[in-house]
């Protein structure tokens, strides 16, 4: 390279080594002095808030128009869980299936199971149905899996 564009690359390139160095040099430190941060609940109970895994319906399942699907989740939290919300929708936010909600009878750990039912007028294609759950101190947690009506 020659004149002008070789003194833009020594730029870049005297630039950017030295920064990079300094990047990783901070976050090093950052990460192994004190209390671990980046794993585990940190310096906050809970930080992460509830644990919610579908385990039914499986991703990619096919459904009928005006099916109903069941949805089983486990649900966990350190503060025990105590709400859960069941919504499912399209890619352009149209309701698919008719939304529902429980408070559990108190603060746990459990495994949920509820039938959602399509919504009138829903339509086909790529559906997103999450479950949220929520603790005793407000936090949240969510998990989502994709069905396809049609």
């Amino acid at each position: 390279m020659r004149g002008r564009d070789a003194t833009l690359e020594r730029r870049r390139s005297g630039r950017r080594g030295p920064l990079l160095w300094a990047v990783a040099g901070a976050l090093f430190v950052a990460a192994c002095t004190g209390d671990n941060l980046f794993t585990g609940p940190g310096f906050a109970n809970n930080l992460l808030g509830p644990s919610v895994e579908i385990t039914a319906p499986q991703e990619g399942l096919t459904l009928a128009v005006g099916d109903s699907v069941e949805v089983k989740a486990n649900l966990s939290s350190t503060n025990g869980v105590t709400v859960v919300n069941y919504t499912g929708h399209f890619a352009n936010g149209a309701v698919a299936f008719i939304g529902e909600s429980a408070s559990l009878p108190g603060p746990q750990d459990t495994t949920v199971a509820n039938y959602l039912r399509q919504a009138d007028g829903g339509g086909t294609g790529t559906v997103s149905i999450v479950v949220e759950a929520g603790d005793a101190t407000g936090d949240r947690g969510a998990d989502t899996v994709h069905v396809i009506i049609g």
